[in-house]
């Protein structure tokens, strides 16, 4: 069998949504053993040499630390729990890029950031950086957050910016283009896409798959104040804070079920943690690595003399990363002539300029 094939199996598909009889708990620790029973069950993959013994003592030991590591957490102690999980992180990374995907983006790479606004007056752009160390108390609660601690969060598009904020209403929301310009360094937790993909690419990511996993459990109560879905995800996100190689976490969205849609491309969400900490305004460190637009909006653009943005036209701008989106189920939609298309169309014509302090 070759690592690829291995993949296919439809168990790998994420993000995965726990039972209607099951606690977080118990849905990781079955999916998990679930998990170590097929790695159990390889013999060899065709297409990427590996050691048995190895990989079966490495998986089953990430795997125990992260059922631990849950276990303390939901035993009030999220400082052991920290602690907990640090070897498993360590021991499969050995130099620490052997296993985990960190993936480099290079400088002038766009990203995108939205915030919901019901006026056509525009935003100022400080208000779409991360939130001020002076206001930590407006920091929700999130995926990949520290809390208290201020992150700057991005999406490779519009589209899935939207999608992040659970599909707001085209006219309520407001957005901005952000430019690096400087590399960036991110742990990459999302599956390996594209056309010819290394067969290695593919054995990393099986060696890190339990922890995305338990970074890509879908929420069953948004309403609830304590998620356990974000145990992991948050502890990761403060492993990466103490490492000063890596600026962030980039990661597959939850929001759309790949199993069933008809969405073609990397839908990423990129989160980067401040550098410094600070008693109020920006940190210098992420102001230093970006440039960005002034903000736009789908109705903005309606009034303005530079085009309208409604889908179904041809636009210069081209985002390789997508390829189609299904906004309606079973009906797929060229992501470049998609009302969001025509939005990254409309911010790629409009200049970057250095963040302007609150």
């Amino acid at each position: 069998m070759k690592l690829t094939e291995f993949f296919n199996d439809d168990f790998f598909s994420l993000p995965r949504t726990q039972g209607p009889k099951e606690d977080y708990k118990t849905f990781v620790n079955r999916v998990l053993n679930e998990f170590l029973k097929k790695i159990d069950n390889v013999e060899n993959f065709e297409d990427v040499p590996f050691n048995k013994f190895l990989l079966n003592e490495r998986q089953n030991f990430l795997v125990n630390q992260l059922k631990s590591t849950i276990s303390i957490y939901y035993d009030g102690k999220p400082a052991q729990a920290l602690k907990e999980i640090k070897p498993a992180l360590d021991s499969n990374i050995k130099d620490f890029e052997d296993f985990l995907n960190v993936r480099e983006f290079e400088p002038s790479s766009n990203f995108f950031r939205i915030r919901i606004h019901k006026h056509n007056y525009p935003l100022k752009s400080e208000n779409f950086f991360h939130i001020p160390f002076d206001l930590r108390g407006k920091i929700k609660t999130q995926r990949f957050s520290i809390p208290g601690f201020p992150s700057l969060y991005l999406g490779n598009s519009a589209y899935v910016c939207w999608e992040e904020l659970n599909r707001p209403n085209l006219n309520d929301f407001q957005i901005v283009r952000l430019k690096s310009t400087k590399h960036l360094k991110v742990i990459d937790l999302a599956p390996p896409k594209g056309d010819n993909i290394e067969p290695y690419e593919y054995y990393k990511y099986l060696m890190i798959w339990p922890i995305v996993f338990a970074c890509s459990v879908r929420v069953r109560n948004y309403d609830d104040f304590f998620k356990p879905e974000y145990i992991i995800p948050q502890l990761l996100l403060q492993w990466v804070r103490e490492d000063n190689r890596i600026d962030g976490i980039s990661y597959q969205t939850t929001h759309i079920n790949f199993t069933e849609s008809l969405s073609e491309g990397e839908f990423l969400n990129i989160v980067l943690p401040v550098k410094e900490n600070k008693t109020k305004g920006l940190c210098a460190v992420l102001e230093s690595k970006f440039q960005m637009t002034e903000a736009t909006s789908v109705q903005l653009n309606q009034c303005s003399t530079h085009g309208i943005i409604g889908g179904g036209g041809a636009f210069q701008y081209n985002n390789d990363k997508i390829k189609k989106i299904e906004l309606i189920k079973g009906i797929p939609t060229d992501y470049n002539i998609s009302v969001f298309g025509g939005l990254e169309d409309v911010l790629s014509k409009m200049e970057c300029n250095k963040i302007t302090k609150p």
